[in-house]
C-alpha cells in the first residue's frame, strides 16, 4: 500500500476567511474593471456546462453562437465573422494575436526575425504577455496629451517587420480610446494586421450617443480581431472574455483536432475546457435587459462619473483628461499636502478601493457604486481637506 500523503489537520473556516475580501455590493470598489454579477442563480445552475466539449453540449454551443452574435452587431462584425467566448480579456489577446501570427506567418519557427507589434504604453499587460508566449516583438508607443496613442511616433516605427498594431477601446488606466480609423488607414497602406483591445469598452462604447465618432466597428477594413469581455460590463461572473476574429481564416490558423473527443471537433481557443456558464448568463441577461437595459446602466456610470469629476474639480483637484467613458482619474491640487498616495491610504482604511497609476489616483465607476456612494465619497474628500 503507498503511504498516506501528509496533508494538515487544520480545518478552515471558509466563510470566516472569505470575510476578508472586499465586496461589490458595498459600492466602494472603486479600483475594479468587474461588476457584481448578476443571474448569479443562473449562473451556478449551468456552471458545469463545457464549452469545449460540443458533442456533449451542443445546445451550450448554440447559445455561445447567440453571444457572439449579438457581440458582433454591436460592432459590425460581417457575416464571414466568428469568434468564442473564453476565459477572459488576457486570454482574447494572447489567442487573438497568436491567430494573427499563423495565418501570416504558417511556418513561423523559420523566419529568422521576431515579427513585431506596435502598440501603445497603455496597452493592457496581457499583449506583453502575448508577445513573449509567441516570439514576438513589442514596441510600445508613447502617448499623447489626451493619454491615447501617439499617431506620428508610430509611423516612424514601422518596418518590413512590422506584423500588426494593437489599439485599445477604453484603456485600464483612464479608459482612454486610441484613435482606431488612423490605425486603420496605416494598416492598409502597409498591408498590417489591426487588434482592438476593446475588453473594457466594448460593451460601454456602443450604448454611447456619440459612439460612431470611436470607429469601433469592422467597418474598418484592417481591423482583425477584437477583444469584447462579458465579465464587466455585461454584468456576468468572472469568467467571460469574448473574441472576434473578421473571419474563419484566423481561427484556422491555429485549429487543433482533438481525437479523444466525440466528433473529433476542431479547437480554436488556448484552453481546452471551457465553463459554459458565461456565455449563457449574458444571453439570459441580455433578453432580459437588451440594448436599452444595457444602455441605461451605461450612461448612469458615465454620468456618475462626470458628476465625480466636476465635483472634484470644484476642490481643486486636476483632471489629467476628462472622461470618456467611466474612468476618472485626478492629480492632487498644486501645493497641497494631500498627495495622491495619502488620500489613496485613507480612502483604502475606510473601505474604499482605488488604485495608483503612473501620478495619478483612478477611480472605475462600475454599475453597483451609486450616486449616494458618490456623495458619500465626496464627503470624505470634504473631511480630508478641513484637516488640512
Amino acid at each position: 500500500m503507498p503511504k498516506q500523503i501528509a496533508t494538515t489537520d487544520k480545518h478552515l473556516n471558509l466563510p470566516k476567511i472569505l470575510e476578508k475580501d472586499f465586496s461589490y455590493q458595498t459600492g466602494k470598489v472603486l479600483s475594479s474593471m468587474n461588476s457584481e454579477p448578476l443571474a448569479r442563480e443562473f449562473f451556478a445552475k449551468n456552471i458545469h456546462r463545457n464549452l469545449g466539449d460540443p458533442a456533449l453540449f451542443s445546445g451550450t454551443k448554440e447559445i455561445e453562437s447567440y453571444v457572439i452574435t449579438i457581440l458582433g452587431k454591436l460592432v459590425n462584425l460581417p457575416p464571414t465573422g466568428t469568434g468564442v467566448i473564453i476565459s477572459g480579456g488576457s486570454e482574447a489577446n494572447i489567442t487573438a494575436l497568436w491567430s494573427i501570427r499563423n495565418r501570416r506567418f504558417p511556418n513561423f519557427l523559420e523566419l529568422n526575425y521576431a515579427p513585431e507589434i506596435i502598440a501603445p504604453r497603455s496597452v493592457h499587460i496581457s499583449i506583453d504577455k502575448a508577445c513573449d508566449l509567441l516570439g514576438l516583438k513589442l514596441i510600445k508607443i508613447n502617448l499623447n496629451s489626451e493619454y491615447k496613442i501617439d499617431i506620428h511616433e508610430a509611423k516612424k516605427t514601422i518596418s518590413d517587420k512590422t506584423l500588426a498594431f494593437v489599439g485599445v477601446a477604453g484603456t485600464t488606466a483612464l479608459g482612454s480610446i486610441d484613435p482606431l480609423k488612423e490605425i486603420n488607414d496605416i494598416c492598409l497602406k502597409y498591408n498590417l494586421d489591426f487588434h482592438v483591445d476593446a475588453a473594457f469598452g466594448g460593451l460601454i462604447i456602443p450604448f454611447l450617443g456619440d459612439r460612431q465618432k470611436y470607429n469601433l466597428s469592422f467597418d474598418l477594413k484592417a481591423l482583425s480581431t477584437m477583444t469584447i469581455d462579458i465579465h464587466k460590463m455585461g454584468r456576468v461572473a468572472p469568467g467571460g472574455g469574448g473574441l472576434l476574429w473578421r473571419d474563419t481564416s484566423f481561427p484556422s490558423a491555429i485549429e487543433f483536432k482533438l481525437p479523444y473527443l466525440p466528433g473529433i471537433p476542431k479547437q480554436k481557443t488556448l484552453t481546452g475546457t471551457r465553463s459554459g456558464a458565461s456565455a449563457i448568463s449574458f444571453a439570459f441577461l441580455w433578453q432580459k435587459f437588451h440594448f436599452e437595459g444595457y444602455q441605461k446602466s451605461v450612461l448612469q456610470c458615465i454620468e456618475n462619473t462626470l458628476f465625480l469629476e466636476k465635483e472634484l474639480r470644484k476642490r481643486g483637484f486636476l483632471i489629467p483628461v476628462k472622461p470618456t467613458l467611466n474612468i476618472l482619474g485626478i492629480k492632487s491640487p498644486f501645493d497641497s499636502p494631500l498627495t495622491v498616495n495619502y488620500i489613496h491610504d485613507v480612502l483604502w482604511k475606510q473601505g474604499w478601493t482605488t488604485s495608483i497609476v503612473d501620478d495619478f489616483l483612478r477611480f472605475v465607476i462600475m454599475p453597483q457604486t451609486k450616486h449616494r456612494h458618490i456623495v458619500s465619497l465626496i464627503a470624505l474628500f470634504d473631511s480630508l481637506m478641513k484637516e488640512q
